[in-house]
C-alpha cells in the first residue's frame, strides 16, 4: 500500500514539474502568438479591430469576395488572370495583386482602383524583381523577422502595436487557466504587475508605418536597406532606426507640396511632427504665464495624451508627462478612424470648445462663412489633400488650414500630360466648391477674412 502511494506521489509531482516547466513562459526573449491569442482574452478590442483596414492590409485569397478587380475587363493593361492572383494589397481605395514566386511576394504589374473602377499599370517593368519582403512587408505583417524575411501573421495586427506577447500570454494564464490555479493561489490582481506588453500612448507607434524613409543599417553585420524599420520597439524612439523621408529629400517634389504638406500617403507621422498638436506639451510649459492662471494637471487635459489616457490613480504631472497630442487622442486604436469618421467634430470639440465657431471670443464674424450645418472641424483643418486609388481621398495631418493662395503657389506643370495641376484646398475638396475657380475662390476668401480681421478689432 505505501509503495503504491509513493508511485502515485511521484506520478503526480512528475505530472506538476513538467506542467510548470510547459506553462511557464521559457527563458529568453517574448515571441509572436498572433492575434487569435489576444483575441481569447480582448474580445472587445478584437472584435472592433477585425473591422478595421488593419487586418486586411495583405492577405491571402481565400474567396472570391477577396478579389475587386474586374476581371472579365478587355482593358490591355491586364495581362494576368484571376487565378495568378495568390495575394490582395488593399480593400478601400485600391487593390494590388500578388503573386509568390520562389518564395518571395511580387506584385502584379497592374493595380484596381476601387472608386474609379479601372485598371491602372503598377511596376510594369519592374514587377517581377520587386522584393515585397525588403520593400512593403513589414508594415503589412506582423512580427516581420528581417533575417528570414518570415513574419508571424499576415496584415497589421496586435502585436504590432504592443510588442511580442508569448509573456503576457503565458502570465495571464496564472489567473484564468485551473492548471495554473492549483498552484497560483495569488489574488488574481497581484499576478500580472510585470511588464510584460507594451501600452504606449506615442504617436511612434503610428509612425512607424505611417511614414516614409529607410531603416538605419545595423552596426554588427551587412543586411538589406527596407523600407521601413525592423530594429524599432513600439513606443521607443523612432529615430534610432528609421531615417525619415523629408521635403529637403524630395528632390522631385512626389511626396510633398512646396508647403511643406504630404501629398502621399503612409506620410501622416511626418504631418502630424510639424503639427502644434505634437508641441502640445512643450507649448505648454514654454509659452505659460501666469496672466493665463494656474500651470497645473488641468491643463493636461488638452496638452497630454498620456495624461487623458491614463488611470486616475495613475495620472502624471506637468513635470513627468511625456507626449503632447498624438495620434490616440483622436482615433481609438482599435477602430482606427472608423469613430473618427462617424462623428468628426467630437476629438477637436473635447479641447477647443472655448473658442468653437468664433475668431476671437468677441468677435463679430464667424469662424467660417459657410453653414454651420455643412461643414466640420476636419473640412477645412484637415482638408482632403493625399492622393490615393486616383484622388485625394485622405486628409491632411499637419492641421492647418490650406487656402486657395496655396494652391496658386503650388502649381506647376505635370512632366507626362503638360496639363498644370493645384494642391487641393480647403475650400474646394471633399465636395466643397469644386464647381468654383480658383480665381473665385481667391476673391472671396480674402474678401471674407480681410473684412472679419478689420471688423473683429
Amino acid at each position: 500500500m505505501k509503495k503504491t502511494v509513493l508511485i502515485i506521489s511521484i506520478i503526480i509531482l512528475v505530472t506538476a514539474l513538467f506542467s510548470a516547466w510547459w506553462l511557464h513562459p521559457k527563458s529568453g526573449a517574448a515571441t509572436y502568438v498572433t492575434s487569435s491569442a489576444c483575441m481569447d482574452c480582448h474580445q472587445e478590442e478584437g472584435h472592433s479591430w477585425v473591422r478595421t483596414l488593419h487586418p486586411k492590409m495583405f492577405r491571402p485569397v481565400t474567396s472570391d469576395a477577396d478579389i475587386l478587380g474586374d476581371f472579365t475587363s478587355s482593358d490591355p493593361l491586364l495581362t494576368f488572370s484571376r487565378d495568378a492572383v495568390q495575394y490582395v494589397v488593399g480593400n478601400r481605395w485600391e487593390q494590388v495583386y500578388v503573386t509568390m514566386t520562389d518564395g518571395e511576394y511580387h506584385p502584379l504589374p497592374a493595380r484596381w482602383f476601387i472608386k474609379q473602377q479601372k485598371w491602372v499599370p503598377y511596376k510594369v517593368d519592374s514587377w517581377q524583381t520587386f522584393n515585397m519582403s525588403k520593400n512593403c512587408n513589414g508594415c503589412h505583417t506582423t512580427g516581420f523577422d528581417p533575417a528570414t524575411f518570415a513574419f508571424s501573421e499576415f496584415g497589421i495586427g496586435c502585436e504590432s502595436c504592443h510588442g511580442p506577447g508569448s509573456r503576457h500570454v503565458a502570465h495571464n494564464r496564472k489567473r484564468t487557466s485551473w492548471r495554473c490555479k492549483i498552484c497560483h493561489l495569488r489574488p488574481a490582481g497581484t499576478v500580472n504587475k510585470q511588464k510584460d506588453i507594451i501600452l504606449s500612448v506615442s504617436s511612434t507607434v503610428c509612425g512607424q508605418c505611417h511614414n516614409r524613409g529607410k531603416n538605419k543599417p545595423f552596426s554588427s553585420q551587412d543586411t538589406p536597406v527596407f523600407n521601413f524599420p525592423v530594429q524599432y520597439v513600439p513606443g521607443e524612439d523612432l529615430a534610432k532606426s528609421f531615417t525619415p523621408l523629408t521635403p529637403e529629400k524630395d528632390k522631385e517634389n512626389k511626396y510633398w507640396w512646396g508647403n511643406g504638406i504630404a501629398k502621399k500617403r503612409h506620410q501622416e507621422f511626418a504631418d502630424w511632427g510639424k503639427s502644434n498638436h505634437a508641441k502640445a506639451l512643450t507649448n505648454l510649459r514654454r509659452n505659460h504665464t501666469l496672466m493665463m492662471g494656474d500651470l497645473d494637471e488641468s491643463c493636461l487635459q488638452c496638452h497630454s495624451t498620456d495624461y487623458l489616457m491614463a488611470d486616475n490613480d495613475a495620472k502624471p504631472t506637468v513635470r513627468t508627462a511625456q507626449y503632447g497630442i498624438t495620434c490616440v487622442a483622436c482615433h481609438d486604436p482599435h477602430k482606427m478612424g472608423e469613430d473618427v469618421k462617424r462623428l468628426p467634430n467630437e476629438p477637436c470639440k473635447r479641447c477647443h470648445f472655448p473658442e468653437k465657431g468664433l475668431c476671437r471670443s468677441t468677435a463679430k464674424y464667424n469662424h467660417f462663412p459657410c453653414p454651420e450645418d455643412k461643414v466640420e472641424c476636419v473640412d477645412c483643418h484637415m482638408p482632403y489633400v493625399v492622393k490615393s486609388g486616383g484622388w485625394f481621398s485622405i486628409r491632411g495631418h499637419a492641421f492647418v488650414i490650406v487656402s486657395p493662395f496655396d494652391s496658386a503657389l503650388d502649381k506647376k506643370s505635370d512632366k507626362k500630360s503638360g496639363k498644370k495641376s493645384f494642391m487641393p484646398n480647403s475650400c474646394q475638396n471633399g465636395g466643397c466648391h469644386q464647381d468654383r475657380t480658383l480665381e473665385w475662390m481667391q476673391r472671396e476668401y480674402s474678401s471674407y477674412y480681410s473684412r472679419a480681421d478689420n471688423d473683429n478689432q
